[in-house]
């Protein structure tokens, strides 16, 4: 799998609403309609998980179709090929799962934005200088104390690409463009303060600022 500093469960909290939609139809993992749930546990007989690569932190809708079960939720754990651990989305990610109601006969899907997460851990380890392909970085990711700052910033940057994406025409434009550039500049202004420390051979700690990031992270 591919290097990501950000989750879908790390964008639920900022934009829930790009889960329900099918506008990224393409990087659908899994969808049914024969989802049961009870509590924690979700199955879907004859589906195959791992297979379509589900995996914790993913997220997916459940809905029943007339309003009483219908929202996203974490993936916690797979727990076999059509078995799946849920919870309500959790401040503590190491927390204990949170039930998510009860329900048969649910529509669900499972949508990922590992694409755009994969893309921005790209820029950022560019902007570090320590990409795979840089055999005389003077540090590896490993050698990182904490990448939660570049989670922090992974998740506007994976937000700056996904809304740039959805626009396709005037209407879209007018419904999403100011999402782009909020979040492109959310990224710029956290990358400007973002200091991160890294162990040195020598056991010293060296503190290293971003670069800016480039090329844009909207593509289109």
């Amino acid at each position: 799998m591919k290097i990501a500093f950000s989750t879908d469960a790390d964008l639920l909290c900022y934009e829930p609403m790009i889960f329900k939609g099918t506008s990224f139809a393409g990087q659908t993992l899994a969808r049914g309609q024969n989802g049961q749930v009870s509590g924690t546990v979700f199955l879907a007989t004859g589906e195959n998980f791992p297979a379509k690569q589900v995996r914790a932190g993913h997220l997916i809708y459940l809905s029943d179709g007339v309003g009483n079960l219908d929202g996203i939720y974490e993936i916690v754990r797979v727990d076999s090929a059509s078995q799946l651990t849920l919870s309500v989305l959790r401040a503590d990610p190491e927390s204990e799962p949170i039930p998510v109601g009860t329900g048969t006969s649910l529509f669900y899907r499972i949508g990922t934005f590992d694409a755009q997460s994969a893309e921005a851990a790209r820029l950022l380890m560019e902007a570090l200088q320590i990409a795979p392909d840089r055999p005389d970085a003077a540090f590896r990711l490993e050698d990182l104390l904490s990448t939660e700052p570049l989670r922090i910033l992974s998740v506007r940057m994976v937000l700056a690409m996904v809304f740039a994406s959805l626009i396709q025409n005037k209407e879209t434009e007018a419904l999403y463009r100011s999402k782009q550039q909020h979040y492109e500049q959310a990224a710029e202004q956290i990358r400007r303060r973002t200091l991160l420390r890294f162990l040195s051979e020598d056991g010293t700690i060296v503190e290293k600022t971003l670069a800016p990031l480039s090329p844009k992270m909207s593509r289109k």
